[in-house]
């Protein structure tokens, strides 16, 4: 277990925090977000361009050869091994509305000779951020998973009550018979908005079961760390590791 911060996470908290300090500047002043419509019901405002911008200019003085993917910049320096994974604000759209559930998801990968994010065992290192909440979630590869300082370690045998599923017209077939039948014995079934907040809850186990079937690997690349190493499962619906390649995911 990590008893200290170490340099990425300290960096990766650094990123955060401004990007943090930018949205709590403008949250609650649509009139300032300049929203648009990237693709039907998926948005951007100046807040997740801003947000980004500085994400990516703090990381990259201190790790000046890394590379980043983020959901509005792309891929930017595409050769290098280690790639930082952005979602500079995940839950825009509670975000435009006045809703105080969204986060800043920061993950780092190894890619060596690959092209994109192919298996969970890629993350290094991932931190998420709760603006409003003020909620630290990070953790690094076998070294546990953190809530703030407190240890996070995924209790098994808790009783599931909330359940997030994030498409309302998901195939249950497609699921296992045990996992449909967890699933139907969960009473309370929601949808927050913001998957990589919503995945950091299951390994602090606030929501005892997530799925979702249309993620990008931002949304989810700093949580699956998070997920694993607090000891929760997670994989796609596939009933493997590979999220990012099948776009989908459950956690519990």
């Amino acid at each position: 277990m990590l008893n200290k911060k170490t340099r990425v996470i300290q960096a990766m908290e650094r990123a955060a925090m401004k990007a943090a300090a930018i949205q709590l500047d403008y949250f609650l002043q649509f009139d300032r977000l300049n929203p648009e419509e990237k693709s039907p019901q998926d948005f951007v405002t100046v807040v997740d361009k801003l947000s980004e911008q500085i994400i990516i200019e703090e990381l990259a003085l201190e790790f000046p050869d890394y590379g980043f993917i983020g959901e509005e910049s792309g891929v930017i320096n595409p050769l290098a091994e280690r790639k930082f994974v952005i979602d500079p604000l995940d839950g825009t759209v509670n975000f435009m509305k006045g809703i105080p559930f969204f986060c800043i998801s920061i993950a780092l990968a190894e890619f060596q000779s690959l092209k994109e994010l192919e298996s969970t065992e890629q993350i290094e290192a991932a931190l998420i951020y709760s603006p409003v909440s003020q909620e630290l979630f990070f953790a690094e590869k076998a070294q546990g998973a953190f809530l703030g300082d407190k240890p996070l370690r995924y209790d098994p045998s808790q009783e599931r009550i909330i359940c997030s599923i994030g498409n309302k017209n998901y195939d249950p077939l497609i699921l296992s018979e045990d996992l449909r039948l967890m699933i139907s014995n969960i009473s309370h079934k929601r949808f927050f908005g913001a998957a990589a907040l919503e995945l950091a809850y299951v390994a602090a186990q606030k929501i005892d079961l997530f799925l979702h079937c249309s993620l990008n690997s931002w949304d989810m690349a700093a949580a699956v760390l998070i997920l694993k190493e607090s000891g929760a499962k997670v994989e796609s619906l596939a009933e493997d590791s590979f999220v990012f390649k099948h776009k989908n995911i459950i956690a519990y």
